[in-house]
């Protein structure tokens, strides 16, 4: 209202003092050469003293003197400034921003963009910077993100975990496409079952995500965006060939067809054989498991861009994962891991869109799959089936105008999950609606906030309140401030979200019935982009805090025999501090430089501790070249690992061990050589082949009492050195 009453003080004062001129036109969007009105777009003087909003049809009037230029904006378009003509229709035609609107911190590529536009605090990875390193699966995706970190989990299974604010990757919330994925069964190994080379994009967002995707994402969201059939930038074909020093071999392959102007296709198939008992330091377990995968992904859009987008989504994958003691020893009886997983899956998605209405849409998702995984550590037997049923419909418009606009809708999943260990129900029901209501304002570009809730029947018939807000103000266009706050609910998979904890001979102990996990994540970030000496800097600060209400707490050292789950009682949090500054020193040269400290703490027994495993101090940096003509790309990075509280180890190992991790560091490197179809790329993980020494506690004895594979704070695999090339037919 304040804000009002001095734009009218104004418009009084200065009729006196100039003479007014009425000024009026049109906005529009150019899309596919049409000619569409821009509703809600903001027109106003240079000064910023007089402004109007455009109506339904784009137009608008506004009365204005000493100059006739304005300046209209609006968001995620390109400010445009006109010398509009009086007694005339000016018609004023906005671009989409792309590299303006964004903070690119490789300008060339677009390689990791922060973006400007988003109220969440959001990166996008794109596919460039995945080829950065051998990106083989979505686990060795984040090799060059300072926020995500990737440890493994054991030492026989391969499994590895993603920890994002501080916090293992059961409270990130991961979607494919925005459809919920990779959780429950397929959580455990999800990560691997998504090829490199399908990616196009990755989206990260840092703190609670949005209630349009659900109830969960306790400390973020990572959603992957796969390579569409009707990109007109994807190649018609597309061949990726692996291999690595300990005889891994990976295939990948893209075939892309269109069968008409709205209909196209797209197969994609990923294979890896591995065979090869690696066991470099002697302690007659593998290094690295043997894997045989194969997945196949077969996707068709329809995509008519002013009224009508579907898809359908077909995919399949059998995996084969055996690990633990090498072939040869000479022992009566091996110990063996083995995991056997079988999936399928079919989703889709309609889209109904609205061209003279363009805010106006309406979005249908659904999601089937089946999940079949039979697992052995030792004599260890985890083996469970799960069925998914997922349905979403959106409905977004706008509100009196189109700086208020609103995302309602309602969805529904069904979870059915068969478990065969002691201690687990053998058969658990979920059937879960919800609804979700979220608005967001957008006041002349400066300030945007997004409010969402949504409510969910979960079991036992409790309903579920889930509140969350995101803000973001500009205090220029490259500075700008970000702050979220929002409640998670989980319900966790006990045995499925640690499995590594059978490969201890440690038995599991289920105190009590486990209640869902509930926690408030708080958080704010500032992102400035400036010059020095003609070369673009971007500087990013983030701070977080997780505050649990319920938590399972996996408990390693109140009881030297047992892993025992129960209910938190007493604290449990997560701060973390991250500080990134990127830098184009040429324009085929850039740098990235992050340091980032986890505070994680949680109530073991009534005793507040250090969370075991989770490195509190890490500093990361990349380094990336390409010459002139981008025939030659080199990409350098270093990682400094802060040390980690150790679990409990038993008292009969020997007695040097410590109750933290040494600091280490990890140097990868690789180079590629660009021909017109080809590109032929080598490197090496682990320069200085950095391990973990012995990091399997008594492997003399895997079926005694002090055996665990667990303790790993570490590099286990040593240096790997890779080769491989891209064929690409356009």
């Amino acid at each position: 209202m304040t804000n009002k009453f001095i734009i009218l003080f104004l418009l009084l004062s200065s009729h006196f003092a100039f003479a007014q001129q009425n000024l009026t036109g049109h906005v529009y969007e150019s899309i596919n050469g049409k000619q569409v009105s821009m509703p809600g777009a903001t027109v106003q003087s240079l000064d910023g003293a007089v402004s109007t909003i455009s109506d339904a049809s784009g137009y608008f009037s506004i009365s204005i003197s000493t100059t006739s230029k304005v300046i209209t904006s609006f968001t995620g378009f390109i400010n445009d400034t006109s010398d509009l003509k009086p007694g005339t229709e000016n018609k004023i035609y906005l671009k989409k921003a792309v590299s303006l609107s964004e903070v690119q911190i490789s300008a060339h590529r677009q390689d990791l963009v922060l973006s400007t536009i988003k109220t969440a605090n959001l990166e996008t990875i794109s596919s460039h910077e995945l080829l950065k390193a051998a990106c083989c699966n979505l686990s060795e995706a984040f090799e060059t993100n300072p926020s995500v970190n990737v440890a493994y989990k054991d030492a026989v299974t391969g499994v590895k975990e993603i920890q994002l604010l501080g916090l293992g990757g059961t409270h990130v919330q991961m979607l494919s496409e925005n459809i919920p994925d990779m959780r429950g069964l397929s959580g455990i190994y999800g990560l691997t079952f998504v090829p490199g080379p399908w990616i196009e994009s990755i989206q990260l967002t840092k703190g609670s995500g949005s209630v349009v995707n659900g109830y969960e994402s306790t400390t973020g969201q990572i959603n992957v965006e796969f390579k569409k059939a009707f990109d007109k930038d994807q190649p018609r074909f597309y061949l990726n060939l692996f291999s690595d020093e300990r005889g891994g071999i990976e295939a990948n392959s893209i075939i892309k067809r269109k069968f008409s102007p709205y209909w196209s296709s797209m197969l994609m198939v990923h294979g890896r054989f591995m065979q090869n008992e690696t066991d470099r330091n002697k302690d007659g377990f593998m290094d690295v498991p043997n894997n045989k995968i194969i997945n196949l992904y077969n996707r068709w859009n329809y995509h008519n861009t002013e009224k009508l987008e579907a898809q359908i989504n077909l995919k399949f994958l059998a995996d084969e994962v055996e690990g633990g003691q090498v072939s040869t020893l000479n022992v009566s009886r091996l110990y063996k891991t083995a995991v056997s997983t079988r999936r399928a899956e079919i989703s889709g998605k309609l889209g109904l869109l609205f061209p003279e209405k363009l805010f106006k849409s309406v979005g249908n998702i659904f999601q089937v799959t089946y999940h079949d995984m039979n697992s052995s550590f030792g004599d260890k037997i985890y083996n469970a089936k799960e069925t998914s049923v997922y349905l979403q419909s959106i409905y977004q418009n706008v509100l009196w105008k189109t700086n208020h606009q609103y995302k309602t809708g309602l969805t529904y999943r069904l979870n059915i999950l068969e478990q065969d260990y002691p201690g687990l129900a053998a058969r658990t029901e979920e059937n879960i609606p919800g609804a979700f209501f979220e608005y967001t304002y957008n006041y002349i570009d400066k300030l945007t906030l997004i409010a969402g809730v949504r409510e969910d029947l979960q079991l036992n018939n409790q309903w579920v309140f889930t509140p969350r807000l995101h803000g973001k103000y500009n205090f220029t266009e490259n500075t700008i401030f970000r702050f979220t706050a929002g409640k998670s609910y989980r319900r966790p998979y006990i045995i499925a979200d640690h499995i590594s904890v059978l490969a201890s001979s440690r038995q599991t102990d289920i105190v009590e019935n486990i209640l869902a996990e509930r926690a408030w994540n708080y958080g704010v970030n500032f992102t400035s982009r400036f010059e020095i000496t003609g070369h673009e800097l971007t500087f990013s600060a983030d701070a977080y805090r997780t505050d649990f209400i319920n938590q399972l707490v996996v408990d390693a050292y109140s009881d030297s025999t047992k892993i025992l789950f129960y209910n938190l009682e007493g604290k449990s949090y997560s701060n973390s501090i991250q500080f990134t500054l990127n830098a184009e020193l040429t324009e085929k040269f850039n740098f990235r430089v992050a340091y980032k400290i986890d505070d994680v703490r949680s109530t073991f027994n009534g005793k507040v501790e250090e969370l075991p495993l989770i490195s509190r101090q890490r500093a990361l940096s990349t380094l990336s070249y390409s010459t002139d003509n981008e025939h030659w790309k080199f990409d350098y990075t270093f990682v400094w690992e802060g040390r980690k509280k150790l679990q409990f180890v038993y008292s009969d190992v020997s007695a040097s061990a410590k109750s933290y991790s040494p600091t280490f560091f990890l140097m990868n490197f690789q180079a590629t050589k660009v021909f017109k179809r080809l590109e032929v790329y080598a490197g090496a993980e682990n320069i200085l082949d950095y391990r973990q020494k012995d990091p399997i506690i008594n492997p003399e004895n895997p079926f005694g009492n002090s055996f665990d594979a667990t303790n790993i704070w570490g590099p286990i695999e040593g240096r790997r050195i890779y080769a491989g090339l891209r064929f690409i037919i356009r």
